[in-house]
């Protein structure tokens, strides 16, 4: 009798694949899909999520190699057209599986790679070789449980995301990180309005909760809602004073990101400029790139952390360093190459442009890793492609010259010949170290138009 029930069952959810279809043709646009992880073990469980019709039927596949059905499954979009369906890794999968929503002309797929995913390829400022482990989680359904040693990307659908480096997370547990809509909150400050929402975001049962590393805010808005001269801005709400702080933010079309090492309320605001206080640098005093760093956060090539500080000393990304260069020479954002890993990332654009402009490379064909730290050499690569310096020999001044990759010799003695980068005092110059923001900046304003 229950071998029976259990057959009826599926029958019932074979015909559910058949024929709900309809009803989410009926629904109006297409339909988006993300999965938690895109590598996973046998018996572990996939959240797949995403967006579509308002109250709609999603039908939910996981295909083999083989093109067998291996996972069946439905579920119905809530009233605001999200949906989430969660499923288990089957006994016997192997390789490549792939995971299908939607029906008809409103179909989504994405891979899912059955085991620990790792792969070896050549990094973007040149050649060499690299791997890596279990994939950072992913999820648009605002919140996730996120290990520290991977980190991962966190959405409110397209509204809001967080994206959390590995090792930002202190401990060594899990932690559900979530994003949620204030239903009460506090009131704009004078001289600027809400353009959306406010999002308080959390980490386990904490809302104020401070980050080992920096972490990136994202956040959607509406151009068109601008004013006259209006500019939009990342504010977050300092509870202990009772106000809000105005961070400024990087503009991607649509977006604005910012970065920040600790939580709490946060909106998109929109104000005019003359209405937006600067950020005073209280850790750049008397530091050898103190003039530089204002020259450029002057400019808004780069900006500060929300507590006042720049961080000179901290080592900055590839793909914030690639933001740096596009700012910097004032590239339009064009539509180029992206990426496996940039699909979706806060500088997808800024990666794209790069690499228009033949400015960055990947690692291979799909991976570009832009959370990843910039070396000396890669960064000084990416310069000398946007700065397009004049040929040099390869005559290298330092005592480890031999260790700096073939591939980036070239580059590297154009860059030391134009002034756009030195080495230590002790007459090394580390290419393979991580290059700190100050460096960062160094090498930008030396190669900006005068």
């Amino acid at each position: 009798m229950r071998l029976r029930k259990a057959v009826f069952f599926q029958i019932a959810l074979l015909m559910l694949l058949i024929f709900i279809p309809a009803a989410v043709a009926a629904g109006t646009g297409g339909i988006d899909l993300s999965l938690s992880t895109s590598a996973a073990p046998v018996g572990e469980s996939v959240t797949a999520s995403g967006k579509t019709a308002q109250e709609a039927w999603v039908p939910l596949k996981v295909v083999d190699e083989a093109g067998n059905i291996v996972v069946f499954d439905a579920t119905k979009s809530g009233s605001d057209g999200n949906y989430s369906i969660d499923f288990k890794v089957p006994e016997g999968a192997a390789d490549t599986l792939t995971v299908v929503v939607g029906e008809g002309s409103k179909v989504s797929s994405k891979t899912l790679t059955v085991g620990t995913k790792s792969s070896s390829s050549s990094p973007g400022g040149g050649g060499g070789s690299r791997s890596t482990g279990p994939d950072p989680v992913t999820s648009t359904t605002g919140k996730a449980s996120v290990s520290p040693d991977t980190g991962g990307t966190i959405g409110l659908g397209d509204e809001a995301t967080i994206e959390i480096p590995a090792g930002a997370l202190t401990g060594t547990e899990d932690v559900e990180v979530k994003i949620e809509r204030v239903a009460a909150p506090p009131a704009a400050p004078a001289g600027f309005r809400l353009l959306g929402v406010v999002y308080e975001f959390s980490v386990g049962d904490s809302s104020s909760y401070s980050f080992a590393e920096p972490v990136t805010l994202t956040f959607t808005f509406d151009p068109e809602a601008l004013g006259e001269g209006e500019i939009p801005t990342i504010q977050y709400y300092d509870a202990d004073l009772g106000r809000w702080i105005n961070l400024g933010g990087e503009v991607t079309g649509n977006t604005i990101s910012i970065q920040v090492d600790h939580l709490t309320k946060f909106s998109v605001m929109a104000g005019l400029p003359e209405e937006v206080p600067l950020v005073e640098l209280t850790d750049i005093a008397g530091h050898w790139a103190e003039a530089t760093i204002k020259e450029l956060v002057a400019l808004g090539i780069i900006s500060g952390y929300p507590d006042g500080t720049f961080k000179p000393g901290h080592e900055i990304t590839r793909a914030e360093f690639a933001a740096l260069a596009v700012r910097g020479f004032g590239l339009e954002l064009r539509s180029g190459k992206v990426f496996a890993d940039t699909a979706g990332h806060w500088a997808e654009e800024i990666v794209a442009t790069a690499a228009y402009h033949g400015i960055v490379k990947g690692y291979s064909e799909e991976i570009f890793s832009p959370d990843d730290l910039i070396t000396r050499e890669q960064m000084v690569t990416m310069i000398v492609r946007a700065s397009d310096p004049a040929a040099a020999a390869e005559e290298i001044p330092f005592t480890d010259s031999g260790s700096i990759s073939g591939w980036a010799r070239e580059a590297v003695a154009a860059a030391v010949q134009e002034g756009t980068i030195s080495g230590y005092p002790d007459n090394t110059f580390r290419p393979q170290g991580n290059a700190t923001r100050a460096e960062a900046v160094t090498v930008v304003a030396n190669t900006l138009p005068e």
